[in-house]
């Protein structure tokens, strides 16, 4: 079975094979061309038995895998659909379906390798922090922007700040001596002071076992500056994904 977790930027996928992902991969897709991207990463695989995704890119792409998986695999793949509940995890939404399919698949997976409460954190293009008490029952989540997009809004609304290079720097200065690491150092310690606060919230909540786990491409930016050390899993909506596929939790 090969899964996708498709992202407003990144997409990442997986072929799950024995209870185990047998090969993985990824790809930057913004702005760039869909069927070329999905040809160098996946030309070369064997055909899947079939493929489930996790889409939060809108239905324009969800079009453009259609299209690939059909053209390349003759195969029509399924997509995550968020419900009321699902692998012994309810949702705390009042509209189910609001939730986003890849932190549906990240409380699943959470469910899934940690018996009692947790908290999961994805720094993605967006940073999203949701929370599950000890009988898998979500009590709601929050949204807030990712170190690029919080670099894009200063770059918008300066002067000065929009005409720097896109480069990345290779890590982070908490005082820097240049426009650039400065930017960067305030955007990830501002998500991080973010982070560790909304964290301690939720564990003064639910409870000191509260395990809390991060993934997302980000992440590994910002663990340094926590006041703490969370589980990172790459790989957590992938193994969601999973999960639900197992459960039926999709459809075509």
């Amino acid at each position: 079975m090969m899964l996708l977790d498709v992202g407003n930027t990144t997409v990442k996928w997986a072929v799950e094979g024995d209870d185990h992902f047998t090969c993985r991969g990824y790809f930057v897709r913004r702005n760039r061309d869909f069927s070329a991207l999905a040809s160098a990463a996946w030309g070369h695989l064997p055909v899947p038995d079939g493929i489930v995704v996790a889409n939060v890119a809108g239905p324009a792409l969800e079009h453009d895998i259609d299209d690939w998986v059909a053209a390349h695999w003759q195969l029509s793949p399924s997509y995550i659909r968020v419900g009321e509940a699902a692998a012994g995890v309810v949702n705390a939404y009042t509209e189910p379906g609001d939730l986003g399919a890849d932190r549906w698949a990240a409380l699943v997976a959470a469910r899934h390798v940690t018996p009692g409460p947790a908290c999961i954190i994805d720094c993605g293009t967006a940073i999203t922090i949701d929370a599950l008490d000890s009988n898998g029952r979500h009590q709601g989540g929050m949204i807030a922007p990712g170190l690029e997009m919080m670099k894009q809004a200063l770059s918008m609304d300066t002067s000065d700040i929009g005409s720097l290079p896109g480069a990345r720097a290779p890590g982070v200065t908490l005082l820097a001596q240049g426009t650039a690491e400065a930017v960067i150092s305030g955007v990830s310690y501002m998500a991080s002071a973010m982070i560790d606060r909304v964290v301690a919230d939720i564990v003064a909540a639910l409870g000191e076992r509260t395990e809390t786990l991060i993934t997302g491409g980000d992440a590994e930016r910002l663990l340094p500056l926590l006041s703490w050390q969370p589980r990172h899993d790459p790989d957590l909506v992938l193994k969601g994904v999973a999960i639900l596929a197992r459960e039926k939790a999709c459809a075509t």
